[in-house]
């Protein structure tokens, strides 16, 4: 939910219903853009009561101290995630420095390209202000757009994911640091700025629900089940070593009680990340991947679901790399290893299991399902793979990092490649894993020279514009792949 409110000149000698009107219509239009693109609004000069004010002999826009501060007890009255201020023509600045230090929330300052008013006089006037009072931090960082609507919505979207970032929590089933890899750890109060909170429980809780599950005949039914859909809606090919009958249970009875615990969370719970290895996959003895194939699905054996990001080996700056796509976007997010990169290509690569929405990108869960195949693992005690080869699509992808201390967020809008007979040809470890391929934005050396961890998220459509806002709303670095200047910047601090 976001909130809109305009301002205006609060002399009495400059009182004019011709640009009072003017300005009612392009709050009103503003709003119906935003509700026409499926955001929530609130619309505090309508709470105000302003819409009469014309009749009255009032102005339309916020005018006074009074006005501003019973303004900010509307804001703060919602949950608000951002506040779009309509600075169409000339205000007093104080009247929005007074508002910003009372509510405290991302601000965007929006007028359109009229040139009948002083849109741009406001906005650098109380810009500027914003600057120098520097009151809280959204105050000094501020947004300002002019006359660009598709801009204001990617901003929109960034604070509503932002927002709903910092409310909720990540799951983690089992605790980082996963073989040996440091990158996963965190200073996870500092994260807290981005994150509401972190729910770690012990994969302990997992197998002790597997093994009631499995043993009792009554349970069993809804194992065997799930065995039944999964089988018939999916390619599967059983072995005598990895991929029994038993391990492909023992797997589901994993995504059944992983499933069951979030539950409990779940209205809390903004992603999901599964240490598995080696607790699971080689101590218990067998891998949990039906939880990063199914929990980023809106399918499973009991009916439609809802999607909840995913992510392996307890990467806390991955399920956040995944969940803020997830919100910018609605659509399922991929996670994976980078597998392979090359002057030309970057595979990503999953170690078994990826969401199967990217088996076809079908928005027909049924024909994602029929593209991919399950077959014996390549590591861990036993198991089963979801083999499957994404088709062409732009994809955005996102990476968080953190270097001495430091968060930066990475991205790049990457073109899909199809995976043909001569990649397909040199696949050879972990080639029944599911494979995603992108045009590399850079040389294979800057790639990997630049990258701070062996994971990426990615989702279709171009978020590029929408990563950017939220990284300025969490006061980090944003570096896109594709632009030379700031790989290269980057790279020179190190």
């Amino acid at each position: 939910m976001l909130a809109v409110a305009t301002f205006t000149d609060p002399r009495k000698t400059s009182l004019s219903l011709e640009r009072e009107k003017a300005l009612m219509e392009k709050h009103q239009r503003l709003i119906h853009e935003l509700k026409d693109a499926g955001f929530e609004v609130v619309d505090v000069n309508k709470k105000l009561g302003k819409y009469k004010a014309l009749e009255e002999g009032r102005n339309f826009g916020i005018d006074s101290k009074s006005e501003a501060l019973r303004a900010s007890e509307i804001i703060n009255s919602k949950s608000v995630s951002g506040v779009i201020l309509g600075l169409w023509h000339w205000t007093e600045s104080n009247l929005i420095t007074l508002l910003a230090k009372e509510i405290n929330k991302p601000l965007l300052l929006y007028a359109d390209d009229d040139p009948a008013w002083a849109g741009s006089t406001c906005i650098t006037s109380v810009g500027a202000s914003l600057w120098e009072s520097a009151v809280n931090y959204h105050a000094l960082h501020h947004t300002r757009i002019k006359g660009d609507l598709e801009k204001v919505k990617a901003w929109v979207r960034a604070v509503e994911a932002a927002s709903k970032l910092s409310r909720k929590s990540l799951l983690l089933f089992g605790a980082p640091y996963t073989l040996g890899m440091e990158h996963l750890m965190d200073d996870l109060p500092r994260l807290k700025r981005f994150i509401g909170d972190f729910l770690m429980l012990d994969q302990y809780l997992i197998v002790k629900k597997v093994d009631a599950m499995l043993s009792d005949e009554r349970l069993r039914v809804r194992v065997e089940e799930f065995f039944s859909w999964l089988t018939s809606k999916a390619k599967v090919k059983f072995d005598d070593s990895m991929l029994t009958h038993e391990a492909l249970r023992r797997q589901i009875a994993i995504y059944l009680a992983a499933k069951e615990i979030y539950e409990e969370y779940k209205d809390e719970v903004s992603g999901v990340s599964i240490k598995c290895q080696p607790e699971l996959s080689e101590v218990y003895g067998v891998t949990a991947c039906l939880i990063p194939a199914l929990f980023p699905f809106n399918l499973d054996a009991m009916g439609e679901k809802e999607v909840i990001p995913a992510t392996c080996e307890g990467d806390v700056k991955g399920t956040i790399s995944s969940a803020l796509l997830f919100y910018l976007s609605g659509k399922p997010p991929l996670f994976g290893d980078i597998k392979y990169v090359d002057d030309e290509l970057v595979l990503i690569a999953n170690c078994g299991a990826s969401s199967l929405y990217y088996a076809k990108l079908s928005k027909n869960p049924e024909e994602n399902l029929k593209a991919t195949t399950l077959q014996g693992q390549c590591q861990g005690a036993s198991g089963g793979a979801l083999t499957y080869r994404t088709p062409k699509a732009e994809l955005t992808v996102a990476r968080l990092i953190r270097i001495g201390g430091e968060y930066y967020l990475l991205y790049f809008l990457g073109e899909g490649l199809e995976i043909g007979k001569e990649i397909e040809e040199k696949l050879k470890w972990g080639k029944q894993w599911p494979h995603t391929a992108i045009k590399n934005p850079l040389d294979k050396n800057t790639f990997i020279s630049i990258m701070g961890a062996n994971h990426l998220s990615a989702v279709p459509g171009d978020f590029r514009e929408e990563l950017k806002f939220v990284a300025k709303l969490w006061g980090i670095k944003a570096v896109n792949l594709a632009d030379e200047n700031e790989v290269k910047a980057l790279l020179s601090s190190l």
